[in-house]
């Protein structure tokens, strides 16, 4: 039986269960409803959603051992991060078996509903986000392009920072092992916020200080029932070494070395944006109306080893600038005999991005780098994209009984992509266009309810499509090759959408006892075939749309707690990844875990709390065709905390059972038997101090 047949069998069980579920009104159902999410575009209750939603809590994100927002999400069924540095500061995400290898990025990740991703290559700066005793975290798992457009294709992450009811200020500092030190600051109510947050750390490796600051507010200029119009903003720096790969074939003390061939990597980055939110309530439905724009510019170095004795290095400079606004339309009423909602919008965008590459090392390490000076040749190659995006899209969501949600959505993309050269510096090539329409159809139909159980059983279907960025279009970096014309670049301007049709089936069920036990457990289970992706074509020596995948999986997680005693959480995700053309047909995508797992115990005694977290990954491969497999590895994290009155005192520990493991590896593009990999820190501690007024 294939995965879609399951679906429907699945469909069929729990609607049998149905017979069996006990009937309850609508107050026992709101007790059992209290998780309103916002990740569809409008805010809903977590268990009527048609897809796989999963929500970190203030309180989840407060108890758990973390350095960021990427290392809690690994605690999220359908979520696993490959890290580049050691520390987890330079975190590549895999969900549902989409990974881009630091090249590109398939999930949009938003703060307070505004992307975050980078322009040319949809990568995030995870240290652009700072929290707050009020932040919370919500993913939307799946293709979502019918509400999000290009690049919603493996998930969307929404981190929502919520004004308190009262004045609330903070404030925390952390150091702990290899020289990590941090600082967060915020002062919070119901007119205005200010958070900021600075990080410094010397690095689990030679070569990999940074160092990184945010500032973060919002300032309400209108609040009343009817009408509100917030101001808000943000402004982040950073810098930092890039420690790059090792080799196999080297022989390490510890992993903590770096190649002299990554000697000059690195960057420094600074991000500013604004934007201006406001929303009025009409007759004929709420409307809420954006504009956001945002300014980077970056100095990247960058080595790009071309087999296991030669790279080339050079030096990119980048300034960035997008502007975007967005008008939504929600609960239009319409001339239907039964309880309905239906969602408009529009969005519109323009960005621009400028380039410049100058060279400073290409060669072997003896002949190359050792006598390199880092310096940066006159500029080699200029020029500037532009991106332009309208797209409209609509959501309708029906409930022809108080047990069934059926929701119709679509939205239409148009993309207009074109490149400027300088003259002497780059070449002309022709714009590019790109449109695409993502239908999707879902239904979510309560199975159970009673006073102690709620249960929902979803599906749906959907299409969704990636445009290629910006850098797959038009990057003008070159690369040496030993024949004529003696560099090349894999940029090409004729590259088309990739796409994907997905099926997806699951549920929720949610228990409470009257002695204040709760339990959720969800599972989904999804199919998704992909056409037209990129690919590297050695016929060609460019970026070409030859590729197709299979994705399948499974994603389950458990979370049971209770008040004063404290909870529990355990994780499955299976992503069974395979080629579906070329030479190896059939096999497992490279670097993507097959099976990946968390769980952890959180403990509260009073004033004390204490958490142990376990993560791991299975089954992963350095190449396509699967000759080299990555060991497996699993860690594990605890937190302890002491709080008396306004003070909390905690302590972390990462990777507590000092396990040696490298993150992730590639193969050596020469095709000989290295792989390059990163190892990953040993353990660390981190304490802290923080008080709350």
């Amino acid at each position: 039986m294939n995965l879609r047949s399951s679906f429907f069998a699945l469909f069929i069980v729990f609607f049998a269960f149905h017979a069996h579920a006990q009937q309850a009104d609508s107050l026992i159902l709101r007790a059992l409803d209290p998780i309103v999410v916002t990740a569809e575009r409008t805010a809903s209750t977590l268990f009527s959603s048609t897809v796989g939603v999963s929500l970190l809590s203030p309180r989840e994100l407060s108890t758990l051992p973390s350095r960021n927002a990427a290392s809690l999400l690994a605690f999220v069924p359908g979520v696993s991060f490959l890290d580049f540095d050691g520390l987890g500061y330079a975190p590549q995400s895999v969900t549902r078996g989409f990974y881009g290898g630091g090249e590109a990025e398939y999930v949009i990740v938003m703060l307070n509903g505004k992307p975050i991703n980078n322009m040319e290559n949809g990568l995030v700066n995870w240290e652009a986000i700072t929290s707050s005793p009020t932040t919370s975290i919500e993913v939307l798992r799946g293709g979502s392009s019918s509400l999000y457009g290009d690049a919603a294709v493996g998930a969307v992450i929404n981190v929502r920072t919520e004004a308190p009811l009262e004045t609330t200020n903070r404030f925390k500092v952390n150091t702990g092992s290899y020289g990590v030190r941090t600082a967060q600051a915020s002062i919070m109510n119901q007119k205005y916020s200010l958070l900021g947050d600075y990080n410094t750390s010397k690095g689990f490796r030679d070569h990999s200080k940074r160092r990184s600051g945010t500032l973060q507010g919002s300032y309400s200029l209108v609040q009343e029932p009817s009408q509100s119009l917030e101001l808000s903003g943000s402004a982040n720096f950073r810098e930092y070494d890039t420690p790059g790969s090792l080799r196999s074939s080297d022989q390490t003390k510890d992993g903590t070395e770096s190649l002299p061939f990554f000697q000059f990597d690195g960057a420094t980055e600074q991000t500013y944006r604004a934007s201006l939110d406001g929303k009025w309530a009409l007759d004929v439905g709420d409307l809420t109306a954006s504009l956001f724009g945002h300014v980077r510019n970056q100095d990247l170095v960058r080595t790009l080893p071309l087999s296991a004795d030669f790279a080339d290095t050079q030096e990119r400079k980048v300034d960035a600038n997008g502007l975007k606004t967005g008008v939504q339309l929600t609960d239009i009423s319409l001339s239907l005999p039964f309880d309905h909602h239906l969602t408009v919008g529009i969005d519109a965008f323009y960005g621009s991005l400028d380039t410049q590459y100058a060279h400073i090392a290409t060669g072997g390490l003896d002949d190359a780098y050792l006598d390199a000076s880092g310096e940066p040749s006159n500029p080699v190659s200029k020029g500037t994209a532009s991106r332009t995006g309208f797209a409209g899209y609509a959501q309708l969501e029906l409930n022809p009984t108080p047990k069934l949600n059926v929701s119709l959505g679509a939205r239409a993309d148009w993309l207009e992509d074109s490149f400027d050269e300088v003259a002497g510096l780059s070449e002309a090539v022709p714009n590019a266009s790109h449109s695409a329409i993502s239908p999707k159809a879902g239904i979510n139909y309560r199975y159970a309810s009673s006073s102690q159980h709620v249960g929902n059983l979803y599906a749906n279907m959907s299409r969704s499509f990636k445009a290629p960025t910006l850098d797959q279009l038009y990057d003008l970096r070159a690369f040496p090759v030993p024949f004529p014309p003696f560099s090349i670049q894999i940029a090409n301007a004729g590259l088309t959408p990739q796409e994907g049709t997905s099926y997806e089936v699951g549920f929720y069920h949610r228990i409470a006892t009257t002695d204040g036990w709760s339990a959720l457990l969800s599972t989904s289970a999804y199919s998704i075939d992909m056409t037209n992706e990129i690919d590297f074509s050695f016929e060609t020596f460019s970026n070409v749309n030859i590729g197709k995948s299979s994705h399948k999986g499974i994603e389950t997680g458990l979370k049971l707690s209770k008040s004063g005693l404290g909870s529990a959480f355990l994780n499955y995700t299976l992503q069974d990844v395979t080629l579906q053309n070329g030479d190896n047909k059939g096999n497992a995508v490279k670097a993507i875990p097959k099976h990946s797992f968390s769980g952890g115990v959180v403990a509260e005694m009073g004033s004390v709390s204490a958490s142990v977290v376990l993560k791991g990954l299975r089954k992963m491969y350095a190449d396509d065709s699967n000759a080299q497999a990555l060991p497996n590895y699993a860690t594990v994290d605890a937190r302890l905390s002491y709080t008396r009155k306004a003070y909390t005192f905690s302590l972390d520990v990462f990777n507590a059972l000092d396990k040696r493991y490298n993150s992730t590896a590639y193969p050596d593009p020469a095709g000989s038997e290295v792989l390059f990999i990163f190892p990953a820190a040993l353990r660390s501690v981190s304490i802290g101090l923080e008080v709350t007024l």
